[in-house]
């Protein structure tokens, strides 16, 4: 039976706006993740340079505060999942407004390493990054069916718009007042963004009596599950059952082997292109452009997979990042700006849609009712290579003086990710009826 929320907030406003509710959901969504954003690797590399030379820190070190706090993420990621399927998630996104806010304020007075390193792991266990994704992802997957893939594009774009907006405003500060206010800017966003927009999320459609993309009927959605055919299941697959699926373990595989190269290409492109010769403003602008074309194929890629296999559009994807690294590399071989840039569009239409073809991918293939649980287990198997990616370049760097040889096993890794995902075939069932909520 459908739990209904008492009178508060939500309900008043899913009365008051002329649309279905569930873009609400969207918008909280879009600025959780915009939020995030001040942390994760889009902002996170403007602080590597001013950071690790007024602290004296070696940019291995810096980075290695991302793998604590993606780690810690990573531990809390399947308890997340959990909670969020059966609990919803207000009182997770409130706990991680309140707990990072209180971080971001502290990290603009660390002096050492140590200190840097606790606070980030702090983010990472208040669900203020990894297992903040599976909570905001899982939810929005499930208040959409046939609209979920530019529901999840729109929901996930907050934390590439932090790279439009937030990474030139961190840059602009640090350069007037330095990197210490630069953290003071991002607690701001935490308490006046995140906070309020908490309030405003719940678990699923049916808690507020409606149904999936705004249904009249129940005859409605059943309807979309026979057009969709086998690119949605209708049939919401316990974890147990997920795990013993070919398909769950070619997408893991996939991910993992992509996660290295994901992660640490948009965290050390900024320095590669500055120790090249290439002045900051450079730098800064195919920042910029990357963000940009990230955030439109958010939208592109969410259209895509509307229509077209998931496993096909996660494959065509990690193509296109293999042609934007291979470019890349040319262009700073060649000291040839426009080439950098033309790089940056090309990776950033790719790279960017990784999330939402993610997210889709494991709803589409394993439900509504238990994709928070999915969701977040896969998380903290992925995590490895998310983590480990930028620290083992960072020591290549620090190794070898240079980012090219750590750029060229990148390319090979998206390579081979994308023939991989090719063998994942949705997974097959004959029964069609959804189990019961509680038993996960």
């Amino acid at each position: 039976m459908p739990r209904f929320i008492d009178r508060d907030i939500r309900t008043a406003v899913s009365h008051r706006v002329p649309f279905f509710y569930g873009w609400v959901i969207v918008t909280a969504a879009f600025f959780a993740s915009f939020s995030g954003g001040g942390i994760q690797a889009f902002t996170f590399g403007v602080f590597i340079k001013p950071m690790s030379e007024g602290l004296g820190w070696s940019r291995t070190a810096m980075t290695g505060a991302l793998t604590v706090r993606t780690y810690a993420g990573a531990a809390l990621s399947p308890v997340f999942g959990r909670l969020v399927d059966r609990h919803g998630p207000r009182y997770l996104m409130m706990l991680t407004a309140i707990v990072g806010g209180i971080a971001m304020l502290l990290l603009s007075r660390v002096v050492t390493i140590w200190q840097f390193y606790a606070l980030f792991g702090l983010m990472g266990l208040s669900g203020g990054t990894g297992a903040g994704g599976v909570v905001t992802e899982a939810t929005v997957s499930k208040w959409f069916i046939r609209l979920r893939g530019r529901a999840i594009a729109f929901g996930t774009m907050g934390n590439v718009a932090a790279g439009v907006i937030l990474a030139p405003l961190v840059g602009v500060v640090i350069a007037i007042s330095g990197w210490e206010a630069a953290w003071l800017v991002i607690a701001a966003i935490f308490f006046g963004l995140l906070l309020p927009f908490s309030f405003l999320m719940a678990r699923q459609p049916e808690d507020m009596g409606l149904l999936p993309d705004g249904a009249k009927s129940r005859e409605e959605v059943q309807a979309l599950f026979q057009r969709k055919g086998n690119m949605e299941s209708a049939y919401s697959w316990r974890l147990k059952e997920a795990l013993r699926t070919r398909a769950l373990w070619i997408l893991l595989a996939a991910q993992v082997i992509a996660g290295f190269p994901s992660s640490s290409v948009v965290i050390h492109h900024y320095s590669y292109i500055t120790d090249e010769g290439f002045s900051s403003a450079v730098a800064a602008g195919v920042l910029g452009t990357l963000a940009i074309s990230a955030a439109a194929a958010r939208i592109i890629w969410g259209l895509l997979v509307e229509r077209y296999p998931v496993r096909y559009c996660m494959a065509a994807s990690y193509f296109g990042d293999v042609l934007g690294l291979l470019i890349l590399l040319t262009g700073l071989n060649l000291g040839f700006a426009p080439m950098l840039f033309l790089f940056s569009v090309v990776y950033g239409l790719n790279i960017g849609g990784t999330v939402v073809l993610t997210s889709v991918g494991i709803a589409n293939y394993f439900g509504r009712d238990f994709v928070g649980t999915i969701r977040g287990t896969m998380m903290a198997i992925t995590t490895s290579s998310v983590a480990l990616g930028p620290v083992l370049v960072s020591m290549a760097y620090d190794a070898q003086g240079t980012y090219f040889r750590a750029f060229e096993v990148l390319v090979g890794l998206f390579l081979i990710s994308a023939f991989v995902v090719l063998f994942a075939k949705p997974p097959t069932k004959a029964e069609q009826v959804s189990p019961a909520q509680g038993d996960l």
